[in-house]
């Protein structure tokens, strides 16, 4: 995550114990906290009326709110905000957690969409939240193995095959003339030089080959790779976006009016405008980002987080860059220290996968 807020640094150690411990108990109850129960729960020799003076306090301080008179407390998004960013104590996957969000997010023989929908899929039965996740559609990555099939007589299918084992394809109009002939050879022509290279590379390396005297393949395969080469690279297609389980975060919340304001803001994310402006905010770090509630202009009116981690691409010889993000989305009251580490290793799988 990212660095420790600076309001922990601002509240003392008894302070940040009574805080702490009157969020995890909300966090598992949803209910008001009493100065009693955290009395208990402590089994300190503070009176539960000294605990109520330090509750008192950090309710002035914005992090701890009373919704009704003498009913106990519960935290603020400020407060929840300052609990994960510098209290929390993160939990562990089990094995079995983490051999089935590698399985998922296995890329041999599957689409770049393919693996994101099952690895999204996991995230979100893991957490028992909806998941989101988005990438654009035209990740340059190194590639194996290109291969030109002929579908009819005016048109071929692209199929590209990255070192993991990731399928892409894509339908071209082949050149007048074309033969099965000319296929294959295009096709052992790109297969000499491809292992390892990304398309960009590829395409300006063969560019540069073609453009001399001593051509390996003829006048029509050279047409046959050229533009099967352009068409990987401007077909772009639609970026990626998926909303798995939506109903997981819709059974959590019972109000007709935050229901409305979900549904509100499931669909703005749909349609990218707020989510690349989130991807803009993770771009400058490493790591899960967790968005609470008020502290984020997204959920200041559904008063909902989001736990979200960028997908990030190393070009070679140039500094990693951001290409998408994967999370999950539910009420403020989540599990944050489960759901953290399944978020933080997902996008590390997926990571791996696409670099």
């Amino acid at each position: 995550m990212k660095n420790k807020s600076k309001d922990v640094s601002e509240i003392g150690n008894r302070a940040k114990t009574i805080l702490s411990e009157v969020i995890e108990v909300y966090l598992r109850q949803g209910t008001p906290v009493s100065s009693k129960l955290i009395s208990e729960k402590l089994n300190s020799p503070l009176s539960p009326s000294s605990i109520r003076s330090v509750m008192a306090r950090l309710e002035d301080q914005g992090y701890l709110h009373s919704p009704h008179t003498s009913s106990g407390r519960i935290p603020t998004d400020r407060g929840l905000k300052l609990f994960v960013d510098g209290l929390l104590e993160l939990g562990d996957l089990t094995i079995e957690e983490r051999q089935n969000i590698e399985a998922r997010c296995s890329v041999a023989g599957k689409t770049l969409l393919e693996v994101l929908d099952h690895s999204s899929k996991e995230l979100a039965g893991l957490s028992n939240c909806t998941s989101l996740v988005f990438a654009p559609n035209n990740i340059d990555r190194p590639l194996k193995h290109v291969e030109f099939v002929a579908l009819d007589k005016e048109r071929a299918l692209v199929i590209t095959i990255d070192i993991n084992g990731l399928v892409e394809n894509k339908i071209m109009t082949v050149p007048s003339g074309i033969t099965a002939a000319a296929l294959i050879e295009a096709t052992n022509y790109i297969n000499s030089k491809v292992y390892g290279k990304t398309l960009s590379e590829l395409k300006l390396n063969i560019s540069k080959e073609l453009e001399t005297q001593n051509k390996q393949i003829d006048k029509l395969s050279e047409q046959l790779v050229s533009e099967g080469l352009a068409i990987r690279s401007k077909e772009k297609g639609e970026d990626h976006f998926l909303i798995n389980r939506r109903d997981f975060i819709y059974g959590k919340l019972d109000k007709k009016e935050e229901l409305l304001k979900l549904d509100k803001l499931l669909n703005e994310l749909q349609n990218k405008k707020n989510f690349i402006n989130i991807l803009k905010n993770t771009s400058e770090g490493t790591g899960v980002h967790v968005f609470i509630g008020s502290n984020t202009q997204m959920f200041n009116l559904s008063g909902c987080s989001m736990i979200v981690a960028p997908l990030k691409q190393r070009i070679k010889n140039k500094n990693v860059s951001t290409l998408g993000a994967i999370g999950v989305i539910g009420p403020s009251r989540l599990n944050y220290s489960r759901i953290i580490p399944m978020v933080d290793f997902t996008a590390k799988v997926l990571n791996k996968f696409l670099n």
